[in-house]
Formats: structure tokens, sequence, C-alpha cells
């Protein structure tokens, strides 16, 4: 997995902040990610850290999308910005790596990811080579989104820039690094700096 860190404000659609875009869990095998609604992601970031270290993603899978909804009802609702949380880890039940996707657009019902799935979003086309190579690959299709998306009207943009983190679960681990910085990111830490002035 790989994702940028860029944050945009939802009325202006201008750098706000940098911020990890997921957060893992080691002890748990579990890493979460999100996209849209910045404050219902960090909300639920929040809660996950305040569980006690012994929630794998099986039982995870159970409890979140009552959690989600029952938020979003407490909340009002997300208003027009749309919220997609994102789960990957070790299934203690399936004996493997599993995800699964929970959508405000579809009310945060568990969506299994296939476990030798390809997803990217927003989409761009892809075309995988023969020999594929991580992480240069995600980071190639990373800056075709951010090019796709510069080229949107503003109040259409989702804004990609920052840095690329890229995340790999395998054998009972979790690894991260930051694998690339875009072209963008002066001039992004320069706004966010004149945001706070």
């Amino acid at each position: 997995m790989a994702m940028d860190t860029l944050v945009i404000g939802a009325d202006d659609r201008k750098p706000m902040n940098f911020q990890s875009k997921f957060l893992s869990f080691p002890e748990s095998d579990l890493v979460v990610a999100g996209t849209g609604h910045a404050g219902f992601i960090n909300g639920w970031f929040e809660c996950l850290s305040s569980f006690s270290g012994t929630e794998y993603i099986d039982k995870l899978n159970i409890i979140a999308p009552e959690i989600f909804q029952e938020s979003v009802n407490t909340a009002g609702d997300l208003g027009e910005v749309t919220a997609t949380i994102y789960h990957f880890g070790y299934s203690k039940a399936e004996a493997r790596y599993v995800g699964y996707a929970y959508r405000s657009t579809a009310g945060f019902q568990s969506e299994p990811l296939p476990y030798d799935c390809f997803g990217v979003k927003p989409e761009v086309s892809v075309e995988l080579p023969e020999n594929i190579e991580f992480p240069s690959l995600l980071v190639d299709l990373i800056l075709k989104q951010q090019n796709q998306d510069q080229m949107l009207p503003i109040e259409q943009q989702v804004g990609i820039g920052g840095e690329i983190e890229f995340v790999v679960l395998a054998n009972r681990s979790i690894h991260i690094e930051t694998v690339h910085r875009f072209a963008t990111y002066e001039r992004e830490l320069q706004y966010i700096e004149s945001r706070g002035a």
C-alpha cells in the first residue's frame, strides 16, 4: 500500500497540513487507512488508539460498521464530503492477510477486498508491467494520480502531494517507509505555513 500525505481543506481545496493517511498497529497485525473526510478518519484513528491492542481485523470487521454509523448519526452527517476506511491485517480465522473497505456511500457496510486485487483510488489507467517492482510502480501511479487531479477544476480536486509512504504487511510484521517527495512539496509547505500565520 502507498499513500500521499497531503491534507486539503474541504472548503477551499488548499493545503492544510501533511499527515500520514494510515495508522499501523504492529501488535494487532493491522494497518488502517482512510480517504475523504479527514475529521471522520482521524476520529477512527483516535478510537482505535484507545483500544487495548488486542483488536484484530476479524473482531474489528464485526464492530466497525456500527461504530461508523453511530459516529455519523451523532455528528449529524459528513456533509458533502465522503469517507472510506480501509482495514488490512492478518486474519486469525482465515490464516492469511485480508482487507476490508467501509464506504460512507454504502452505509459503511463491510466490503471484503479481493485477496489478489490491485486497487487504485482515485482511479487512473493502470497497465501492469510483466515484472512489477515495488515501490517504484506505486510511486509512478501516484504521480499519475497527482497529475490527473491537478487537471480537474479546483472544486473537484482531492489533493495529492506531500510525500509518499509505502507500507508492506508480510510475515506477521509491518514495514513502513517514505519513498518519494513530490516536486510540489515546498510550495505546499509554504502555503501550509502561511495559513498558520
